[in-house]
C-alpha cells in the first residue's frame, strides 16, 4: 500500500506541474493539436505514399529533402519578421499553408508540382517555427515556461500520434471498400488537411497577438545573445545531421528491409511512439528542476543515442519498433528542456529570432543529410527494383547518425555545464503576473 500511495503521490507532482499555465498559453497549446495531427500524417507517411505513385526512392528523398531547405531558407527571414511585426500571424499563416501542401500532395501526381508542395509546406513549417516557441514563451511566462513546452510537446506528440494511427484506416478502406492503397492515401491526406484548419482558426479567433516591434531594424541574426545562439546552433547542427540520416526514413528504411507499407508502418513509427513520447515528456519539467535544465538534455539524449546504434542490428521489425520507440522517447524528452532553455536565455525582444535562426540552422543541415541518407539507402537496391535487406548500406547511416548524436552532446555538454535558467535559481515558488498582449 505504501508503495502505490508513494507512486500516486509521484504521478500527482508531476501533474502539478501543469497547474496555472496562463489561459492564452493553454488555448495556444491545445490548438496546435489539429495542425500536428497533419503534421503527424505527412513525415511518417509522404514518402511511402510518393513511392506508391511511382516516385522513385532517390527523387521522394530529393522532396523531402527541398521541403526542409525551403523551411530552413525561410525561418531566418519570418524569425525577424514576427519579432517585429507579431508572431500570431506567422503561426496562423503556417496552419493554413500546411493544410494546402497537404491537398496538393493528394491530389497532384506532376512531379514539378510535388516540389512546389514541398515548397509551400516548407514555408508553412518556417513561418510555425520562426514563430510558436517565442509566442508561447510570451504567453507562460517565466515560472511555468518549461511546463508550458512540456504540455505543448505532450499535445503535439499525440496528435502526431492520431496522425499515425489514421494511416491504419488505410488497411479498413481496402477491406471494407475494395479502395487501394494510393486512393485511400489521397483521401486521408485530404481529410485530415481539412480538420487541421480547425488550428489556425482558433488561434485566429481565440489568442491575442504579442507586441510587435516595429521601431527595430529587422535583423535575422540575434545581436544580445549572439554567443548563446551561437553554441546552441554548434550543437543542433551536429543533431540535425545525425537525424536527417534516419529519422525522417525509417519508414522508407523499413520498407526496403522489411517490404512493409506505411498501413504497418505509420500507425508504430508515428503512432505509438508518438503516443509514447507524449506521456514521457510530461516528466520533463519535473526532471529538469530535480537534475537542472541541462544535465536533463545531455542525460536523455545520450540514453537515446545507445538505442539508435542497435536498430540496423535487430533481429526482426518487432524488435526494430520497440528500439525505436524507447529511442525516440528519451530523445525528444530533451525537447522541452531545449526550447526552455533557449527562450530562458534569449531577451524576450529577440525570441522570435532566437526560434528562426536555431530552426533554420537545425533544418537546413537535416535536409541536406537526408538527401544523403536517402541516397544510401537506395544503394541497397539492386537490379530491377529488388533490395538487399542485409546490404551494408541499411545499416551506414546509422554508424553515421550516433557518431554525430555523440559529437554534439559532447560539445553542448561543455558549453553549457555551467548555465542554470533564472528560475533554477529561485529556492521557493514565487507569483508571477503574465501580462495581457494586444
Amino acid at each position: 500500500m505504501g508503495s502505490c500511495s508513494s507512486m500516486f503521490q509521484r504521478m500527482g507532482s508531476i501533474f502539478d506541474e501543469y497547474k496555472g499555465i496562463p489561459r492564452e498559453a493553454n488555448l495556444l497549446i491545445y490548438s496546435s493539436f489539429f495542425t500536428w495531427t497533419a503534421a503527424g500524417l505527412f513525415f511518417i507517411s509522404l514518402q511511402v505514399f510518393l513511392l506508391l505513385e511511382g516516385i522513385s526512392f532517390a527523387t521522394s528523398g530529393l522532396i523531402l529533402g527541398t521541403f526542409g531547405i525551403v523551411s530552413a531558407f525561410s525561418t531566418l527571414l519570418f524569425g525577424g519578421l514576427a519579432d517585429r511585426y507579431g508572431k500570431k500571424k506567422f503561426v496562423v499563416a503556417g496552419g493554413i499553408l500546411s493544410s494546402l501542401s497537404l491537398v496538393i500532395f493528394a491530389l497532384d501526381t506532376n512531379v514539378p508540382h510535388l516540389f512546389g508542395a514541398a515548397f509551400l509546406a516548407g514555408l508553412s513549417e518556417a513561418a510555425y517555427a520562426s514563430s510558436w516557441s517565442a509566442l508561447l514563451a510570451d504567453k507562460a511566462g517565466n515560472i511555468k515556461r518549461t511546463s508550458a513546452f512540456g504540455l505543448s510537446f505532450f499535445v503535439a506528440t499525440v496528435a502526431a500520434a492520431l496522425g499515425g494511427f489514421s494511416a491504419s484506416l488505410l488497411s479498413v478502406m481496402n477491406l471494407l471498400f475494395k479502395i487501394v492503397f494510393l486512393w485511400g492515401n489521397r483521401y486521408l491526406f485530404v481529410g485530415v488537411a481539412a480538420i487541421s484548419l480547425i488550428g489556425p482558426l482558433l488561434v485566429y479567433t481565440r489568442v491575442s497577438e504579442s507586441h510587435g516591434h516595429g521601431e527595430m531594424r529587422f535583423h535575422i541574426i540575434p545581436r544580445k545573445a549572439r554567443r548563446i545562439v551561437l553554441r546552441y546552433v554548434i550543437a543542433g547542427i551536429l543533431i540535425a545531421l545525425g537525424a536527417g540520416m534516419v529519422v525522417p526514413l525509417m519508414s522508407g528504411w523499413a520498407f526496403l528491409k522489411y517490404g512493409l507499407l506505411n498501413n504497418i508502418t505509420a500507425p508504430i513509427f508515428g503512432g505509438v511512439t508518438s503516443l509514447v513520447m507524449g506521456f514521457a515528456n510530461l516528466a520533463t519539467p519535473t526532471l529538469a528542476r530535480r537534475f537542472g535544465t541541462v544535465r536533463t538534455i545531455v542525460l536523455t539524449q545520450g540514453a537515446s543515442t545507445a538505442f539508435l546504434f542497435s536498430i540496423p542490428f535487430a533481429p526482426n521489425f518487432a524488435s526494430v519498433s520497440a528500439i525505436y520507440i524507447v529511442r525516440s522517447t528519451l530523445m525528444m524528452m530533451s525537447n522541452p528542456a531545449q526550447n526552455s532553455l533557449l527562450m530562458g536565455l534569449v531577451p524576450v525582444d529577440e525570441r522570435a529570432v532566437a526560434s528562426g535562426i536555431t530552426a533554420a540552422l537545425w533544418r537546413l543541415p537535416n535536409s541536406f543529410s537526408t538527401g544523403i541518407g536517402s541516397y544510401i539507402m537506395g544503394l541497397a537496391t539492386v537490379a530491377n527494383g529488388i533490395t538487399n535487406p542485409n546490404s551494408i548500406y541499411l545499416t551506414l547511416p546509422f554508424l553515421i547518425c550516433t557518431g554525430l548524436y555523440l559529437t554534439s552532446i559532447g560539445y553542448f555538454w561543455r558549453s553549457f555545464k555551467d548555465v542554470k535558467l533564472p528560475e533554477e535559481l529561485v529556492l521557493a515558488p514565487i507569483a508571477e503576473v503574465v501580462p495581457a498582449t494586444i
